[in-house]
């Protein structure tokens, strides 16, 4: 809020004050106003003080007041360079990839290991698997293979 009071005070000087008539006499160019004032205006403006803050730096010291001239050439302030050394970052050891399981067989994955066998020519004694091999039946639903394993029966397959 307290920045608005000079806007308005300058934006009444500049504007309210001067007549019709005073737009048409010689307009100069001003820096930072955005339309052509005339001198005179621009003298009016330049005869109020510079800005400044009361002691207590809460409100202005005098209003109205004008924007102090930038400073030419604009002072810059000083930053000491420096460089640090980037830190040395050691690549990490290299890893051996682990070896590759064998791929398995194509017989392997023609026939899985667990797949059902389909079984031909069933009897009370037991069935034929597809080479021939007589499995033996030792229950109802369960069946023993050559080798021993025993396996489970449903109809004409039979699941290791």
């Amino acid at each position: 809020m307290n920045m608005l009071k000079p806007a308005l005070t300058l934006a009444f000087l500049l504007g309210a004050l001067a007549s019709p008539d005073a737009w048409t006499q010689s307009p100069v160019a001003a820096p930072g106003i955005s339309r052509d004032v005339t001198s005179a205006e621009l003298r009016d403006y330049a005869r109020l003080p510079v800005c400044t803050l009361s002691a207590d730096g809460k409100r202005l010291a005098v209003e109205p007041c004008r924007t102090a001239p930038a400073r030419v050439p604009m002072p810059r302030r000083p930053v000491p360079l420096t460089i640090q050394r980037m830190p040395i970052v050691k690549q990490a050891p290299q890893v051996a990839m682990p070896a590759t399981p064998p791929s398995p067989s194509l017989q392997t994955l023609l026939n899985p290991p667990h797949a059902p066998q389909f079984l031909n020519g069933c009897g009370p004694s037991g069935c034929y698997d597809a080479n021939g091999t007589l499995i033996n039946n030792i229950g109802p639903g369960t069946a023993v293979l050559p080798s021993g394993k025993v396996c489970s029966r449903n109809g004409n397959l039979l699941q290791c």
